[in-house]
């Protein structure tokens, strides 16, 4: 991510001073993909190395070495996913485009409903825009509205990876949201 839509990119590949080289554009892109390969590399992978130490001998595996183990890669997927959002952002600019913000400061909200506002932020749009309206979105009755929210969460299990533990994630924050 982020997710680009037809309507956000068209008019911006039709838009004249586009097509012309941006200093300030490719500045901005060069310093904001930088950033985003430094949280990959310097964090995300730094983090994830000590979550496979960690979990490479499960038997050996304390109850404080598994607390920062999940600590570690609560940091690395966060690194992971915001840096690669920003290397996409930055090298869209680089080319001209103005690509929306993917992530909000998600660890810092103060619900699980506010949390999925913040993390992958094109991809929750995406499902409400193209999944969850066209469904009736919450103008249907109280059964089908439950429904809906079941039926993006299950599919945004599914877009994580085609596995069924993918598909119960999906369902049980499908389950936390509905709470």
């Amino acid at each position: 991510g982020p997710i680009v839509t037809h309507d956000v990119l068209v008019p911006q590949l039709q838009d004249e001073e586009r097509k012309h080289l941006d200093f300030n554009y490719l500045s901005k892109g060069i310093i904001l993909f930088t950033f985003g390969l430094a949280k990959k590399v310097l964090l995300a992978d730094v983090f994830g190395n000590f979550v496979n130490l960690a979990y490479a001998d499960v038997n050996a595996l304390n109850a404080t070495t598994a607390f920062f183990a999940m600590l570690a890669y609560t940091f690395q997927i966060y690194f992971d996913f915001s840096g690669y959002s920003d290397m996409a952002i930055g090298l869209g600019k680089m080319f001209g485009f103005d690509f929306i913000k993917n992530f909000d400061y998600p660890y810092t909200s103060s619900s699980i409903t506010e949390f999925w506002r913040r993390w992958h932020m094109s991809l929750g749009t995406w499902f409400r825009e193209y999944v969850y309206i066209p469904l009736g979105g919450n103008r249907v009755s109280k059964g089908k509205n439950i429904r809906n929210i079941f039926v993006v969460w299950m599919l945004t299990g599914l877009w994580h990876g085609a596995a069924w533990n993918f598909i119960f994630w999906g369902l049980y924050y499908g389950v936390l949201l509905f709470l």
